[in-house]
């Protein structure tokens, strides 16, 4: 039998050849295994289960077998199509998000120009950006976005917080940030403290049983407060570089 989730009958099991000498289109050549394997058995529904069996003249076992045939030949087609469809909706959002790498970097050289800084941006700097953006890539966006976040906090508290390596804020100082209208716990601190360090972008540092959280930077004169200067004077923000990862922006 089969039965809808709320409990109503909606098929069940006929013998195309009844199961018991006596039954509805009895076959004698055929074995008690037969009579009970799947070949011989079809699903009705509960009225047309009735109908076949009160006339097996009219309806005889070879017309069961090609009803058993369309019907499993339509079950066939629409178990395919959504096989299809289901392998269809298997996505990678590694393998979605639409990165985009700079070139050269001549609009955040010129940036950095304008700002009377000498800028050390050379041949290798693209090829730096688009393994720190890999990285990036592998992280599911609600974490890239609390790293804007832990990142603007950290340079909103000033100080030595930021060296060429990267940037630190001590974690107590992270908890007045709120997600979902609720304060960052250290659970959450701690689980990104861990994503950041297996990808090789940060870690939890411990000096005195005083916790801080690092996360690293992306290389020489492209330290985190030099990029988000450079995407305020584009009318951006850090969310543009990390969350969408549009470093083209820096061409």
């Amino acid at each position: 039998m089969l039965m809808s989730a709320e409990g109503t009958l909606v098929a069940e099991v006929a013998h195309i050849a009844a199961e018991s000498e006596g039954g509805p289109r009895w076959d004698a050549k055929l074995s008690q295994e037969e009579r009970r394997g799947f070949e011989n058995l079809l699903l009705l529904c509960p009225t047309c289960h009735t109908l076949v069996d009160k006339d097996p003249v009219k309806y005889k076992k070879s017309t069961l077998r090609q009803w058993k045939r369309d019907r499993e030949a339509r079950f066939e087609a629409i178990g395919d199509l959504l096989q299809k469809s289901y392998l269809n909706e298997i996505t990678d959002d590694a393998n979605t998000i639409g990165a985009t790498l700079p070139k050269d970097l001549a609009a955040y050289t010129s940036f950095l120009t304008a700002r009377g800084e000498t800028p050390f941006i050379d041949e290798d700097t693209p090829r730096e950006i688009a393994d720190y953006v890999e990285k990036l890539r592998h992280l599911v966006a609600e974490d890239r976005q609390l790293m804007v976040a832990v990142i603007e906090k950290a340079l909103a508290l000033g100080g030595r917080r930021e060296s060429e390596h990267g940037i630190t804020v001590h974690i107590d100082d992270l908890k007045t940030i709120r997600i979902n209208h609720s304060r960052l716990s250290s659970h959450r601190i701690g689980k990104l403290a861990k994503t950041l360090d297996r990808h090789n972008l940060g870690s939890i540092d411990a000096d005195d049983q005083e916790y801080e959280l690092f996360i690293s930077g992306l290389g020489n004169n492209l330290s985190w407060s030099e990029l988000m200067a450079f995407a305020e004077s584009k009318g951006t923000t850090l969310h543009a570089l990390l969350v969408d990862l549009k470093f083209g922006l820096l061409d």
